[in-house]
């Protein structure tokens, strides 16, 4: 079977891939749609990108969260990973499709309170994200 070292890498590996995947979207991808489409142009694609993204971060997620989870000094940081995905599985299982309804019947204050929810679990997600990362590189 494989050593903790090996398995070590490759979580490290793709924790890293996570991240870059989150950063990249957080700060090149999303604002750069908002900039160079029209507004609900924009809003419509990201409508119908994000149950994709979350959905591929959240499988993305547990896989370093299942190695991790093997290796006993690194379960912490499993759990945490693991934690991560159900938070992408959660936001595209229920609060997307809260956010969906609530502009469907044009409940701004409702729509806007989602999304700034969504904003800060993906925060969240990122500043968890990136201590595991940055714990499995030292």
């Amino acid at each position: 079977m494989f050593d903790w070292l090996t398995l070590h890498i490759a979580a490290l590996v793709v924790t890293a891939s996570l991240f870059g995947g989150m950063t990249f979207f957080m700060a090149l991808f999303a604002p750069l749609v908002f900039i160079n489409l029209p507004r609900e142009t924009a809003a419509g694609f990201m409508r119908a990108l994000f149950p994709r993204y979350f959905l591929t971060l959240g499988l993305v997620a547990l896989l370093p969260a299942a190695i991790l989870l093997a290796i006993a000094r690194y379960r912490p940081e499993g759990i945490a990973l693991a934690a991560v995905a159900a938070l992408f599985f959660a936001s595209r299982a229920l609060l997307l499709p809260a956010l969906n309804r609530a502009r469907e019947a044009g409940q701004t204050r409702r729509a806007g309170a989602l999304h700034r929810a969504s904003v800060l679990i993906h925060v969240l997600q990122w500043a968890v994200v990136t201590i595991v990362l940055v714990r499995l590189a030292s």
